[in-house]
């Protein structure tokens, strides 16, 4: 009897885990982008069965949040102890406070995908917190760290929690789920206790926070568990976490993609990347430099440092010379402005007789290059240049285009950036408009030659022969940019990589 029960929920746990959405759960969404995208998003999963806090919920969660192996222990994203359901080491936890939003009772009061069952300890020590990365940990069980954060995280609080690596991009899912779901409650209603989500259709993160889950969403995939959670919460509440569903929405609401539209035939289940969109979760990609630098090498772009859309200049509009008269007071990432005005989701820097400017807070950074994007145009003319510095380094940005036109896209590299730096913009006449700024941590990367396939130094017919002895072994080498003797990095190794070798020393 016993192992015949053994037999049948391991068969369970496997239907769980394969378990997927129905084919047209997420039709809604095709298409759209940014804030459109989210709140057709929003209008797929609110509708769910709202749990009761006292019975519902906390039932709900054996068939939710089991360890797997053990059905009657608890699988806690804050501990690392192990303990029953029957035992009352555990609480039920917010991911998000719910002081936030003031503690009324609502759907978000009750989520099976935001309320987790927490050993209690660690429930306490977390309290009502943020998310972000801890500098100075004062409660570390090895599970989550709990204590001051990094310079430019923590927005209105000066402590933090952090979780351990591997549950990172689990906790940011929940944290895109709820500012999805539950972007019209009341946040910030509660007089004594600060909101890092703010009541609105879009970003409701405020930019340091979803800055910093986009990394950790992409550098942590989804797992499989969080497939079983997902797939087991929505048997009991009636909806499904999109975010761990496809992974690469995220980026379209808050990250690289807003832009583009997101595409459900090009998306797949699970994956970090629609067909076409470079891989967020690698560390690094490389874009060409625009301006020249004393190096040979490649320019490799990872982490983000700063993005800021200026989301809360909302009055007026970027189109007409009347639309950006109302004084902006900066936000989380660029607190400190001058003479600068809103424009309808834009920023206008300057005035018809004085410049304008926006200075940043000291970012997160070791120090190094770094590459700044960002979007501009001019007034009615073009009334002069933008100046844009980090840290100690400046260059001057010429645009073209003015109110009538589109915004024009400046890369710009910064090749010694000290430790922590500010990144400042000024109107180095009149007037001008920004759409968005976007700081990334970059590196160089020496150029290499892929036809030298033996890495001697030499392209010649020693390489062509090292192409053939691995293709008479019927071998492939790893795929997409393996290297080696797959020159053209098409994930095979064949005679199109022997005619790219005689390609290169005909024209050298």
């Amino acid at each position: 009897m016993n192992r015949i029960f053994i037999i049948a929920l391991s068969f369970l746990s496997a239907t769980q885990i394969v378990a997927q959405p129905s084919a047209s759960y997420y039709n809604k969404v095709d298409g759209l982008k940014k804030r459109e995208l989210k709140l057709a998003l929003k209008d797929i999963i609110v509708n769910h069965k709202q749990l009761t806090y006292g019975s519902e919920l906390p039932a709900a969660y054996p068939s939710v949040y089991y360890l797997d192996g053990q059905p009657s222990m608890v699988y806690d994203l804050f501990s690392t102890e192990t303990y029953e359901y029957s035992s009352s080491k555990w609480n039920k936890e917010h991911v998000i406070p719910k002081s936030w939003w003031g503690g009324t009772v609502n759907k978000a009061y009750s989520d099976l995908f935001s309320v987790l069952p927490s050993e209690s300890g660690a429930n306490t020590q977390k309290s009502n917190y943020p998310i972000g990365t801890v500098n100075r940990a004062k409660f570390d069980n090895g599970r989550i760290k709990v204590g001051s954060p990094v310079s430019g995280q923590g927005g209105s609080y000066t402590t933090v929690f952090e979780p351990a690596d591997e549950f990172k991009g689990d906790f940011a899912r929940i944290y895109f789920y709820v500012a999805t779901c539950y972007s019209d409650i009341a946040w910030g209603s509660n007089s004594n206790v600060k909101s890092e989500l703010v009541q609105e259709d879009w970003p409701t993160l405020k930019p340091w926070l979803y800055a910093l889950l986009l990394k950790w969403h992409n550098q942590d995939p989804v797992s499989e568990k969080e497939k079983q959670i997902n797939n087991n919460a929505e048997k009991e509440q009636g909806n499904r976490n999109p975010f761990i569903d496809y992974p690469a929405l995220a980026d379209y609401i808050w990250g690289d993609y807003t832009a583009t539209a997101f595409s459900l035939a090009e998306a797949k289940l699970y994956e970090h990347v629609v067909s076409g969109q470079i891989d967020p979760s690698e560390p690094n990609d490389t874009i060409e430099i625009i301006n020249p630098v004393d190096t040979t090498g490649v320019l490799i772009v990872g982490e983000t440092l700063l993005v800021d859309t200026f989301d809360s200049a909302t009055d007026g509009n970027d189109e007409e010379t009347g639309g950006s008269s109302k004084q902006w007071s900066g936000d989380e990432w660029f607190p400190t402005v001058s003479n600068v005005f809103q424009a309808g989701g834009t920023l206008r820097l300057g005035s018809s007789k004085n410049t304008g400017s926006i200075a940043s807070v000291n970012l997160n950074y070791a120090g190094g290059p770094v590459v700044v994007e960002l979007t501009v145009k001019g007034w009615t003319s073009v009334e002069g240049t933008l100046s844009v510095r980090v840290g100690d380094e400046e260059q001057t940005v010429n645009y073209a285009a003015t109110i009538n036109d589109a915004y024009e896209r400046v890369q710009l590299v910064f090749n010694n950036v000290p430790r922590n730096p500010a990144v400042i913009i000024t109107t180095s006449a009149k007037r001008c408009f920004i759409g968005e700024v976007v700081v990334k941590a970059s590196s160089y990367q020496e150029a290499s030659v892929p036809e030298d396939v033996n890495n001697d130094g030499v392209v010649d017919s020693q390489d062509v022969l090292m192409v053939y002895e691995y293709i008479q072994n019927g071998a492939l080498p790893l795929g997409g940019d393996g290297g080696g003797p797959d020159v053209n990095r098409d994930g095979y190794v064949d005679t199109q990589d022997v005619l790219a070798i005689y390609d290169y020393m005909q024209k050298h």
